[in-house]
């Protein structure tokens, strides 16, 4: 499945499929001679080559070959959509650049040549690197993958070329939109474009660039507001001399009013799961049946809102999110991050470049409501301020018609909380200790609301009580098929008690906006000294198991999510 944008008129052509392979280990990046490489495997991308069996739990450095035909003459670009930690792209032993954050999009610029058959390498490593790969660390309560896990793309171009089109609702009930165009290749300064949506002309023209954008205000003829239950798309293609993009985009407005969150001018409550992209069998590289196996899952359990937990999600997840009426937070890469990292210049310049590369690549999806980034970091330390502050700006300044939140799990240390739209917080009372609960050892889950209701409170009472509140983690583990007697811990009974009281609370309490249960489905976490706390190495709070077998929670979360209807 092709996610957007599309395109009709220049040549782009699919690098999915079998690759040449071969697995070096722990070998220095520096040292490498690219001519000098044997190839003694085969590889299919996109694909976690760590998550097969010939490879399965191995970190080091992997080499992709593939045997490419580019136009002679022409300028050809490659857009990776993820290559998971760490790459370098070669084209005919040419080095075209490096990427190092494994979930963001990118593009390569190819050198052009007289040859028609060229030699593409990619050098691929998931060795955790702080110098190299600063975003990615080895204690996230989620496992890293190796490998070119989502589609590459061939693009040949022409010389003056559409790089981006952003589409801004400036008014959704009556279809005005604001069109930016950013343009790539030679410079030009009058810029002949023509605008259809839905394959229907509309009024184009000569427009000036500057710095390599056009900005145009266009109507849409017959404006349909995008919403859960109605969720109407529009198709704009943008023609500019030899090239062209398709891109798809829907009407609708979000903002907050108060402590409640708004959708086209209408209170909504948020009601959903946290979701990782993985799976036993292909790690990250989830198929497309997958993704909508897990939206037909959600839609069933009543759910409206999902938060991508945590890192940029596959755009062919927010297309179908976008088809299906949900509401979607996207997250920079990030979990618990540490006072070294704030003023760490490589980290944080690492990370202003992921919000970026974020940002750009989804911001025509209608489904993706809040933008967010930094889970849970340690947000009681004086230098993580001025990196939120900052942070947030930036989202700001690149999207500012969305909500800005980060999940903090530090509610009464954090100081960084002032500047954001939506307040989140993880919390885990009835299950970790250290919320200032007393431990209940009779009946733990008899903590879980008066920890909220504490919540609250404090937000009142510290000043931030004016705005929305989400509980953006929240739950307890169960391994599928444990059933006791004693209904204590790891029994699919306890979570079904934990979450029956976290969805009593959430859908009676009308000062809670949101709620994205941890989480929709077991998935791996570290196998390192922290999996001593993970059965089986897995983060057992699904609702469903890696494998998407319903639990005894998911029938309790579902009666209390269809009562509230949040779907019709």
């Amino acid at each position: 499945m092709k996610s957007y944008p599309h395109f009709s008129q220049r040549k782009v052509i699919p690098l999915d499929g079998t690759w040449d392979f071969t697995f070096l280990g722990n070998v220095p990046v520096n040292h490498i001679d690219i001519s000098s490489i044997t190839f003694t495997d085969k590889m299919i991308v996109p694909a976690a080559y760590d998550a097969l069996p010939a490879y399965a739990g191995k970190r080091g450095l992997a080499v992709y070959r593939k045997f490419i035909r580019i136009s002679p003459g022409s300028l050809a670009r490659i857009h990776f959509e993820a290559v998971s930690m760490w790459c370098q792209v070669y084209i005919d032993g040419i080095n075209c650049g490096e990427h190092a954050c494994g979930y963001s999009g990118f593009w390569v610029d190819l050198p052009s040549s007289g040859q028609d058959i060229r030699e593409l390498v990619v050098l691929v490593d998931n060795r955790f690197d702080l110098e190299r790969i600063p975003l990615h660390e080895p204690y996230f309560d989620f496992y890293h993958w190796g490998g070119i896990i989502r589609s590459a793309w061939l693009h040949e171009v022409p010389t003056s070329f559409i790089d981006t089109v952003h589409i801004s609702v400036l008014d959704f009930e009556n279809g005005k939109i604001n069109v930016k165009i950013k343009f790539g290749g030679e410079h030009v300064d009058n810029v002949p474009l023509k605008f259809y949506i839905d394959d229907k002309p509309l009024t184009g023209g000569n427009y000036s660039i500057q710095d390599g954008i056009v900005k145009v205000d266009l109507d849409v003829p017959n404006p349909q507001p995008w919403s859960i239950q109605s969720p109407k798309l529009y198709q704009m293609k943008v023609i500019y001399l030899e090239d062209d993009m398709i891109v798809r985009f829907g009407l609708r407005k979000v903002e907050t009013s108060g402590k409640q969150i708004l959708l086209n001018g209408k209170p909504i409550k948020l009601l959903g799961y946290n979701r990782h992209e993985s799976h036993p069998q292909f790690g990250p590289a989830v198929p497309d049946s997958l993704m909508l196996a897990d939206l037909q899952m959600l839609r069933d359990l009543g759910a409206n809102f999902i938060r991508g937990s945590h890192y940029q999600q596959d755009q062919r997840f927010l297309d179908l999110c976008d088809e299906m009426g949900f509401l979607v937070w996207e997250e920079a890469l990030g979990w618990q991050q540490l006072p070294r990292h704030f003023n760490d210049t490589n980290y944080v310049k690492a990370h202003f470049a992921q919000i970026r590369e974020m940002i750009s690549t989804s911001y025509n999806h209608p489904c993706v409501i809040m933008l967010g980034f930094l889970n849970e970091a340690h947000t009681e330390a004086d230098s993580a301020k001025p990196l939120f502050d900052e942070t947030i700006a930036l989202i700001k300044s690149l999207d500012p018609d969305r909500l800005v939140t980060y999940a903090t799990c530090r509610l009464k240390q954090d100081i960084c909380l002032e500047p954001v739209d939506v307040v989140s917080l993880n919390i885990y009372p009835g299950w970790y200790p250290g919320w200032g609960e007393t431990w209940d050892e009779n009946d733990p889950s008899r903590l879980i609301q008066p920890a909220m209701h504490d919540c609250l409170k404090f937000l009142e009472e510290s000043g931030l009580g004016d705005r929305p509140v989400i509980f953006s983690e929240i739950g307890a583990d169960a391994i599928y098929g444990w059933h006791d007697p004693m209904q204590g811990h790891w029994t699919e009974e306890y979570q079904a008690k934990y979450l029956d009281k976290v969805c009593e609370e959430v859908t009676g309490n009308e000062n809670i906006s949101g709620l994205s249960i941890w989480q929709f489905c077991d998935v791996r976490s570290a196998p390192n000294y922290y999996s001593l706390h993970r059965p089986r190495a897995f983060n057992n709070k699904g609702t469903v198991d890696e494998y998407r077998r319903p639990k005894q929670a998911y029938g309790v979360v579902k009666s209390y999510f269809s009562k509230m209807d949040v779907r019709k």
